[in-house]
């Protein structure tokens, strides 16, 4: 079905490569007139490619980091379209080290600047648009690493709480506008940050029951999803893409194929004692 979001004005940060790319490319497709925020030249590629197909888009080269990057990337969507319907922030960072040997600005402040001060700064600014327009979406890619304590990813684990945090106070303060703001919760997706083969995969395959690391466009249309007409009584939601890594804990013997007769210990009555 096409044009689920038809002439909507959609913002999509972190618009260069991986989730962003394939869901500016995925909102053209089904009508959306898409901002692409990004830091790489690149990304015009995907402007040009999306226009080639007869889409909508232009390029705002933005630093998210940088605030008055944010301004002007408001600011120039406006002038050009007159409106903000979507604005979805998926910019990321993947930075992961014990927390004895984080740096407070290269580690601490870095994460937290692009996760919970830029989008923080672009709600402030976009905000008062979407009420007076009376309707608007938010949509942010956090983590399964959000509901969960990754050892060496405390702050981006923060990070990514922070965001769901985030979402919830704009879908509770602002729904009488009729604004909404949910999140996408992917697991492993494969990106520039996690490649196929690379040791994220490497790591976490064992435990995703479909097998398999999921792709940025499934990813995608969980945000179309959120961007369209579909769902307007969902807000403050969290939709999870991971495979089912989020079902259960799977120990590494039973991953591996099966449990084996001495995977556990097995204490009087049955009580699981210790895990080898």
């Amino acid at each position: 079905m096409a044009g689920r979001i038809q002439d909507k004005v959609c913002i999509i940060t972190g618009a260069s490569s991986g989730i962003g790319a394939a869901a500016a490319r995925l909102f053209a497709e089904e009508g959306g007139k898409v901002v692409l925020a990004a830091r790489r030249d690149k990304t015009q590629q995907i402007v040009d490619e999306i226009r080639a197909a007869g889409g909508e888009a232009i390029f705002v080269r933005t630093d998210i980091l940088k605030l008055e990057d944010i301004d002007r990337l408001v600011e120039q969507t406006v002038e050009t379209w007159g409106r903000i319907d979507v604005f979805y922030g998926n910019a990321g960072v993947g930075n992961f080290f014990a927390i004895e040997d984080m740096d407070l600005e290269k580690d601490f402040d870095y994460i937290v600047n692009t996760f919970m001060r830029a989008n923080w700064w672009a709600a402030k600014r976009i905000l008062p648009y979407m009420m007076e327009q009376r309707k608007g979406d938010f949509i942010f890619t956090t983590s399964t690493a959000g509901y969960e304590g990754v050892a060496p990813g405390s702050i981006y684990s923060a990070g990514k709480a922070a965001i769901h945090r985030l979402s919830a106070a704009i879908a509770a303060g602002y729904g009488k506008y009729n604004i909404r703001s949910n999140c996408v919760v992917p697991a492993l997706i494969t990106t520039e940050l996690s490649p196929a083969g690379g040791a994220m995969e490497q790591m976490q395959l064992p435990y995703i029951p479909m097998a398999r690391p999921g792709q940025a466009r499934e990813v995608a249309y969980a945000a179309l999803f959120f961007a369209s007409d579909e769902c307007r009584y969902a807000t403050g939601d969290e939709l999870v893409i991971a495979g089912g890594m989020n079902l259960c804990i799977q120990y590494p013997t039973m991953a591996a194929g099966g449990v084996t007769n001495d995977a556990f210990n097995i204490g009087e009555g049955g009580t699981t004692v210790a895990i080898d």
